[in-house]
């Protein structure tokens, strides 16, 4: 059993690749399943935090891999915008890996062309989002995808969903299509598309509650200090020694 840790995460992708697994990306998919051979295509949905994705991203570098990560333009938990994720945003893209949008459907009352703004959107501040992929934030089934109407939807999950790549996911911190070492698709080598969310893997905790716990206290810390930061005045009038 792969534990949700640094450690275990970079037990899980050492393991693939000493299984004969390349990986790759979303643009690749097509050319390697005409090959027969066993692969990967990682992606991340960043839901909570950019931070844990920039040590997720340096470690996959560091194994030589490459994943796409998927930002939402409309997190209620961070803006993408702040100089701090810009800049994580563009480290990550300097080691190598895709980033491309994540859009909340319920946001547009489920209306796919409304919520595809966003990726233009996210690309004028960004100039290296890929505008060609795009993924769902949850509650969504896969087989209720809309691909045949969104080429960006179908270059993501249109594998999936025809079954020739397995889905495999960690959502809500357990693994939502079983565990991927244990899984029917590893045993038989069968192409697997792998979304994780950093922050299981990097946080702290018992629980996936506990880690969204210790993550939200964390948070505070930080968001206090760039309070400081953002109002000096205000805090030197709560200073006795001011």
């Amino acid at each position: 059993m792969v534990e949700f840790s640094l450690a275990g995460y970079r037990q899980l992708i050492t393991t693939l690749q000493d299984e004969g697994y390349a990986f790759c990306e979303y643009e690749e998919v097509e050319e390697r399943l005409t090959g027969g051979n066993p692969f990967v295509v990682l992606r991340h949905d960043i839901d909570i935090s950019l931070r844990p994705a920039l040590e997720i991203a340096r470690l996959e570098h560091e194994l030589g891999v490459k994943a796409t990560y998927f930002v939402l333009l409309r997190s209620p938990f961070y803006n993408a915008l702040t100089q701090a994720n810009m800049d994580i945003m563009g480290q990550i893209h300097s080691l190598g890996h895709p980033i491309a949008t994540h859009v909340d459907l319920t946001m547009y009352n489920n209306d796919c062309v409304a919520a595809l703004q966003e990726v233009e959107l996210l690309a004028r501040c960004f100039p290296y989002i890929n505008k060609d992929l795009v993924t769902l934030h949850s509650p969504y089934e896969l087989h209720r995808i809309p691909i045949q109407d969104v080429p960006e939807l179908n270059i993501v999950y249109g594998s999936a969903v025809r079954g020739d790549v397995a889905y495999i996911s960690d959502s809500t911190g357990r693994w939502r299509y079983g565990q991927p070492l244990d899984s029917e698709a590893f045993k038989t080598r069968k192409p697997i598309q792998l979304l994780t969310h950093p922050v299981w893997w990097i946080q702290e905790g018992e629980t996936p509650g506990q880690k969204l716990d210790r993550w939200l206290y964390a948070d505070y810390g930080i968001n206090r200090e760039a309070l400081r930061a953002f109002l000096p005045k205000l805090f030197k009038l709560d200073d006795p020694q001011s």
